[in-house]
């Protein structure tokens, strides 16, 4: 079954279960593979995350259903679609439907009020191949890590701009440079991370770390362990200005690389390898990005 197949199966059950509570790994399984993989995918993919795709979904439904109602119903029936669509209280339900439509659900009875829908969408693959990637298969060692760590999500599309403002915010407290004198020794010299991903919410852990070293009374207040096991990876190499190339590399990975290549995420942390050199805006820094693969 191919790439497209699986996404849209899962897109499928998504749609008929709007009205459900929705396991992640429920939609998950229904693409053949892991959660995370799945939601970087469709973040990547549609530039939305599944969370919110999933609210947008509900909501546009709860609207054709308070347009196309009896207003006789009256306040009854707004709980009961607040229910209906996942939603514990006409409180919540009212915010999330002002949030998005600019009126409260009783205002969608009447007549001439503006409302607008989101459809499903379907997934298309358009494999460009006007620029080469590249790429080589490796296996590696188990790595014990040390880092700091936020909590981000691969469900609301937020990740890509919370993930540079945590390394911007490192860099100026001087936690950074703390990691940077105890990289000496590592493999992996400091890395990023993504790891601990819960199946779902889509929130994952997001590490900027160094291998854990012989002393680690030298690190940033604050460092957990995280443990990457041995793992076959594909690495990629981004050329050029990091924050020109880098995140559009991993886009390509998720909608050009995995979608033809026909091989699976293992489900386990990926790893943003950067090397020590002295300029990350040059036209010759390079860097890689580590996927593990089943």
């Amino acid at each position: 079954m191919d790439w497209q197949t699986r996404m849209e199966r899962a897109l499928d059950y998504l749609e008929d279960h709007l009205r459900d509570e929705i396991d992640m790994r429920s939609v998950a399984a229904r693409a053949n593979c892991s959660t995370f993989h799945f939601m970087r995918m469709f973040e990547v993919v549609t530039g939305l995350g599944s969370a919110e795709y999933l609210r947008r979904r509900r909501l546009s439904m709860a609207a054709l259903e308070l347009a196309s109602g009896s207003e006789a119903r009256g306040s009854d029936r707004i709980i009961d679609i607040a229910m209906e669509f996942g939603y514990d209280s006409p409180d919540a339900f009212a915010r999330a439907f002002k949030r998005e439509f600019g009126c409260l659900p009783s205002e969608a009875r009447m007549p001439g009020t503006r409302l607008h829908t989101f459809s499903r969408i379907s997934f298309t693959v358009a494999l460009k191949g006007d620029k080469a990637m590249e790429f080589r298969i490796e296996k590696g060692p188990e790595y014990r890590l040390s880092g700091l760590s936020i909590r981000a999500n691969g469900g609301d599309g937020t990740s890509f701009k919370a993930i540079p403002a945590f390394w911007t915010e490192t860099m100026k407290d001087g936690r950074f440079g703390k990691l940077c004198k105890s990289a000496a020794k590592s493999r992996v010299g400091v890395c990023g991370v993504c790891h601990s991903c819960d199946d779902q919410t889509g929130d994952f852990t997001y590490s900027i770390a160094v291998e854990t070293p012989a002393d680690p009374s030298g690190l940033p207040a604050g460092c957990e362990e995280i443990v990457v096991p041995a793992s076959t990876w594909a690495k990629f190499t981004s050329r050029g200005p990091l924050s020109k190339n880098f995140q559009d590399l991993i886009k390509r990975i998720y909608t050009e690389w995995f979608p033809s290549s026909g091989r699976e995420h293992a489900g386990t942390p990926e790893i943003e390898f950067y090397p020590d050199l002295p300029d990350m805006e040059a036209n010759d820094y390079w860097c890689e990005y580590w996927v593990p693969l089943k």
